[in-house]
């Protein structure tokens, strides 16, 4: 995904994506294309449909929010052939000309073989129909919004992976208000025998540490992952890990949001208050994007957790919800949160690298497809494990 300005501005004017970043390259820009004659710009490579566009003759540009939001709806891929070695454009599934629409509804991301064959015809019918266009578009952008979560799950089972902390209270509430029967999950039962929870399946109230006793923890824990694959399953958790960047996350994301992001993470300790809990200020700053929530230490899955990995400066994953998101005098993006849970890292979820691994598993789609490459100038190693509690 492109973080530069003039590709994007290139992209919502019909440039595939290829001949965006070579132009931008050239160092040029939207406007000192729009100062050329026409010849020029189709001498640069662009195409006599698009040139008019660049010119601000025949239709404005895709909404800024609408272009950013189908592109990584899509991975940045074609929603036909998801070949991540082909360049891209946002293609109007009904003709602008015809609807004067820039909806998500009416744009699909094709590569440039697949806009082709949108606008050819065989035997005077097209070849990429619009109906066959919108079931592609319908089928890839199901599958992207599983991937995510699923990753997530994926890459605990490795004994390396652990959940440090999880906000108990409110991964009970959501699981609940996404329709969880959750005494009907698998770690109900050693729950309800180890009094971390009553018959109805809520959570037994304690001061002070929640996992004390080997028993007691290991079932709090297993019920806890079961609420959170729940949780992932019928809710939408979107992983914005490489997507911190204020000129587009503002699109991405809005309040009530499950998100999650990986990277490095400061923890500072919070005035001690007469409830007892062990308050922490957890922040994570990129690219004029900070995102910061507060948490009760307490609720840390292990004493490793609460000594070590909920402390100073770590590079761990958080699951967020959203709660506001302000920008300042400064255009800092400020994104206030709520964290559900937090985990040890995983390289690929850093990076968005897990697709190939999910299709190779047979979890999802078919082995050998290809995926998009990322950018993996901010990959962070993950930490190690030390003996808690497994996924």
């Amino acid at each position: 995904m492109t973080r530069n300005p003039v590709e994007r501005a290139l992209m919502a004017r019909g440039v595939d994506s290829a001949l965006a970043r070579r132009l931008r390259e050239e160092k040029w820009t939207l406007a000192k294309l729009q100062l050329q004659r026409p010849e020029k710009l189709l001498d640069l490579g662009l195409s006599e449909t698009v040139v008019p566009v660049i010119l601000g003759k025949v239709r404005p540009p895709i909404p800024h929010d609408v272009l950013i939001k189908t592109l990584y709806d899509n991975r940045w891929l074609c929603c036909v052939c998801r070949d991540a070695d082909r360049p891209i454009i946002v293609h109007h599934i009904k003709p602008w000309a015809e609807s004067r629409d820039h909806s998500p509804a009416n744009l699909a991301v094709l590569c440039s073989i697949h806009h082709g064959e949108a606008h050819s015809r065989h035997a005077l019918e097209l070849t990429l129909t619009p109906d066959r266009l919108k079931a592609s578009k319908a089928a890839w952008e199901q599958e992207v919004s599983r991937l995510d979560p699923l990753a997530i799950f994926k890459s605990t089972q490795l004994m390396s992976c652990q959940w440090w902390y999880f906000n108990h209270f409110r991964v009970f509430e959501i699981t609940r208000h996404v329709g969880v029967d959750v005494t009907q999950l698998d770690g109900y039962q050693g729950a309800l025998r180890n009094a971390a929870c009553d018959a109805d399946g809520y959570l037994c109230c304690r001061e002070g540490f929640l996992y004390v006793g080997h028993a007691l923890a290991l079932s709090l824990y297993r019920y806890m992952t079961d609420m959170l694959r729940a949780i992932m399953v019928f809710a939408c958790v979107r992983n914005i890990s490489d997507d911190l960047d204020r000129g587009t996350l503002g699109c991405l994301i809005t309040n009530g949001d499950l998100v999650f992001v990986q990277g490095s993470y400061s923890f500072s300790d919070m005035p001690a208050d007469s409830t007892g809990a062990d308050l922490v200020r957890g922040r994570r700053s990129v690219n004029n994007v900070e995102i910061s929530f507060v948490f009760d230490r307490n609720e840390g899955t292990s004493g490793s957790a609460r000594t070590n990995w909920l402390l100073g400066v770590q590079t761990l994953g958080c699951l967020l919800r959203v709660n506001s998101i302000q920008r300042d005098l400064r255009e800092t993006l400020h994104i206030k949160a709520t964290v559900l849970a937090i985990r040890s890292a995983h390289h690929e979820l850093k990076g968005r690298l897990y697709e190939v691994g999910l299709y190779q598993s047979g979890l999802i789609g078919h082995e050998g497809d290809e995926f998009e490459d990322v950018d993996n100038a901010y990959d962070e190693e993950g930490g190690k494990s030390d003996g808690a509690l497994p996924f």
